[in-house]
């Protein structure tokens, strides 16, 4: 090598010169990403049933990039996370074997695969910006192109009136069909089928996913095509939950300093929706309506938020041991035939996190999700959708969700310096 092309090698790595290395994925890793984002936007109903536990390939994608970052010699250990974690899991297994509910230990092990990896992301150095762009822009096109399916479905659906066209999950066999109970499908609006994008189980589904993929557009690429496309998908969904989401996403606010802006920022959303209600335009019922639904047994609203705050009042009146450490794991359903509910009860992270492993459990693994989230380079208003998503919907040991929430703060909050040679290459 001549002395010329050393010196412009040198000067290109140089710290001197201010510019640092810039990173990308190699094959395999931008394989699993994709693998990943595939399998829980797409493949989630596909699943090989052991008992009652559909094992979908999203678990299994979760532990191949997981199994390849940590012998790849890139992951690093949050110790934060893992004294978080350790307790958490310590607690939950401690109280088991004195429940006095019917408990699951695969249900705790289930548990304690899913949240073990959050102690672990990529090692921090300069250079990662590419990295965390590539796994945001490939979720980004995955959301999009359901987006487009879900509008196409809203219309084929309503004018077809098919079932087969309402979800993936009628045209699968039923040696793959995922286990489980699931609402495919909700009419609303005068006998409208609400749209799900065909691969996800719910419109509540679709209406996270694309409303996710909105919120992570609008704080980056602002490609006016892709913004439009998920907006009509989180449009087809008729769900609300999205959107609750996207809201809580821009309105929290961003540092504590920021606080009187949100309450202010909220007291006007408030009076946004008094107003927009009072208008009574069908259109506008078809979400503002759900509001009535809070004093409705067997509705959604009532199931997903009224009826599991009775769940967790049976638990805390159950005494100290309970309402601080919770009545055991997987004990949450199992109990629902002893207090005969005549109405449908949905479990939010909230309450079954309460009810299993009680309010300390619940202090625990909100600080595990929350330490994970807040200490990587997601802009700040996807950390507010994903946290509270998480807490609001019926996600504590859904692998997708799991693994959309670890894949996507991969990437430690980013530290821009200089110096690491070119030539080295992440997973």
């Amino acid at each position: 090598m001549s002395a010329t092309a050393a010196n412009t090698i040198d000067a290109a790595t140089s710290p001197a010169y201010g510019i640092p290395p810039e990173l990308e994925l190699n094959r395999i890793a931008r394989f699993l990403v994709w693998f990943a984002i595939i399998s829980v936007l797409f493949l989630g109903q596909i699943a090989y049933n052991i008992g009652e536990f559909p094992l979908a390939s999203d678990l299994l994608s979760y532990a191949l990039i997981v199994l390849y970052l940590l012998l790849s010699g890139y992951a690093a250990l949050s110790v934060p996370s893992l004294f978080i974690y350790i307790s958490a899991v310590a607690i939950a297994a401690l109280r088991v074997p004195f429940a006095t509910s019917t408990t699951s230990w695969s249900s705790f092990l289930l548990l304690c695969v899913l949240y073990a990896p959050f102690m672990f992301r990529l090692v921090r150095r300069p250079g990662l910006g590419p990295v965390l762009d590539y796994v945001l822009k490939a979720y980004v096109l995955a959301a999009t192109i359901i987006a487009v399916v879900a509008i196409v479905q809203l219309v084929a659906v309503n004018i077809t009136k098919l079932d087969i066209l309402t979800n993936i999950y009628f045209v699968l066999p039923k040696e793959v069909r995922g286990a489980g109970t699931y609402t495919f499908y909700r009419e609303g609006g005068g006998g409208l089928v609400k749209a799900n994008g065909f691969f996800l189980r719910e419109s509540a589904d679709l209406s996270l996913v694309t409303g996710l993929a909105l919120l992570i557009e609008y704080r980056s690429q602002r490609r006016l095509y892709y913004l439009a496309l998920l907006a009509a998908g989180l449009l087809s969904s008729f769900s609300g939950s999205g959107m609750i989401a996207v809201i809580a996403g821009l309105l929290l606010p961003k540092s504590w300093s920021r606080t009187p802006v949100f309450v202010a920022y909220a007291c006007g959303f408030v009076l946004l929706i008094v107003v927009l209600s009072s208008l009574d335009d069908p259109f506008l019922n078809i979400w503002l309506g759900r509001f009535s639904e809070f004093g409705k047994p067997n509705t959604s609203a009532y199931a997903r938020f009224v009826a599991p705050w009775e769940m967790v009042q049976n638990s805390f009146n159950s005494g100290l041991f309970a309402t601080w450490l919770g009545k055991g794991a997987g004990s949450y359903f199992r109990d629902l035939a002893t207090y005969r509910y005549t109405y449908e009860v949905a479990d939010p992270t909230w309450a079954k996190v309460t009810y299993e492993y009680g309010v300390v459990g619940l202090l625990l693994f909100l600080a595990l999700v929350i330490v994970r989230l807040y200490s990587s380079s997601m802009r700040i208003e996807a950390c507010h959708f994903l946290v509270v998503s998480w807490i609001g919907f019926s996600f504590l040991l859904k692998p997708g969700y799991a693994l959309l929430i670890w894949l996507l703060t991969l990437i430690p909050k980013a530290v821009i310096a200089p110096g690491a040679p070119r030539h080295e290459q992440p997973p």
